[in-house]
């Protein structure tokens, strides 16, 4: 594991829509002989080895973070903003944020009335219109010399590791591990002989909807693709209702069990994590049917195998979110394993129809 360039993408913003700071460092770390390309939404796609008639495996992990946009700006110098993806008001005040200004980055905070001067009535279930970001601006016109209407937000707490050394905290692990497993995997496997066609995607706008991966599946046109993605933790001290399926942190990638992913590719990546010694996770994912970007991509085409590897996180779409270093290194080593297990396997068109 390459702990510099884990980092280095942790340390990028990339809310959605605008991704092109991790998409930079995403291009100038795929090994030197894939060939890369990005489509008309951003979405960066590297191959290697291909020909038209080969098998092709893609693998995708989302590189768009949670985030904010500016929508107007008051006369008193504060802004104004709203969400890009799923973020609950009530985690928000007292963040750090970056505005991301065609001219340069601006340092802000998430600000709220202090709690002396809040009504007794009032409920802590906060709206964005409770909400405001100061940058130290007086009046309208200073604010405007530094951010525009329409200016991307991105979180911005830093980095940090836990005491013991096997947790990292930081903002936007869903999907910078994704992207940062996505990247270990493809680097090493692409110095290896595979009798397949093996592309990657760093997709852009999941946080939307699911919109990137779709583009690059009509671009492609995958026979199988494996989603990298962030899984929700189950090990915390409050109730989830039993309808979502959970992981735990420390206890290796989870494997989704559910209607979105094929049942016969994930009885072999479960058969490749027992015999390789890979700690895993069965999961039944977050819903049945919609969520994550394998739902929206397995009923493209003609219909695409697919699956979904989740890696445990904490604190999903909080300022700081929690992961076990020991699950990064564990998905990287089970993705690895079943593309080169994938490739071997002489049947391919056949082995995956589930009955």
């Amino acid at each position: 594991m390459s702990t510099y360039l884990l980092e280095k993408i942790l340390h990028t913003d990339s809310p959605s829509g605008n991704e092109k700071e991790i998409i930079d460092v995403i291009k100038a770390n795929i090994y030197p002989s894939a060939n890369i390309i990005t489509d008309n939404l951003g979405n960066c796609i590297a191959y290697h080895g291909t020909k038209n008639d080969d098998y092709k495996v893609l693998i995708i992990a989302h590189c768009d973070e949670i985030g904010f946009q500016v929508v107007k700006i008051e006369d008193n110098g504060f802004i104004r903003f709203r969400p890009i993806g799923g973020v609950n008001p009530t985690y928000l005040p007292g963040s750090c944020i970056t505005i991301l200004n065609k001219n340069d980055k601006v340092t802000g905070c998430i600000s709220y009335a202090p709690i002396h001067i809040q009504s007794k009535k009032k409920n802590f279930e906060l709206d964005y219109n409770d909400l405001w970001i100061d940058i130290g601006t007086t009046t309208k016109e200073d604010t405007e010399n530094y951010v525009d209407i329409g200016d991307y937000i991105s979180l911005n707490n830093g980095l940090f590791h836990s005491a013991d050394g096997n947790h990292l905290f930081a903002k936007g692990l869903d999907n910078k591990l994704g992207v940062y497993v996505l990247l270990e995997a493809f680097n090493t496997l692409i110095q290896k002989d595979i009798p397949l066609s093996l592309y990657i995607s760093a997709t852009v706008q999941e946080e939307l909807g699911c919109r990137g991966c779709k583009a690059v599946i009509n671009k492609i046109r995958p026979d199988l693709v494996i989603v990298i993605d962030a899984g929700i933790c189950g090990n915390i001290p409050t109730q989830i209702e039993s309808k979502f399926g959970v992981v735990e942190l420390g206890k290796g990638p989870g494997i989704n069990y559910n209607p979105t992913n094929n049942i016969n590719l994930n009885k072999i990546i479960e058969n490749i994590a027992v015999e390789n010694s890979i700690p895993f996770q069965r999961t039944v994912g977050y819903q049945t049917n919609r969520g994550t970007e394998n739902a929206e991509i397995q009923t493209l085409l003609d219909g695409i195998i697919t699956t979904h590897i989740c890696i445990p996180v904490r604190n999903m779409h909080m300022s700081h979110e929690i992961c076990n270093i020991k699950d990064i290194h564990s998905s990287i080593q089970l993705i690895i394993k079943t593309i080169e297990c994938i490739s071997h396997i002489d049947n391919k068109e056949d082995v995956f129809i589930p009955w």
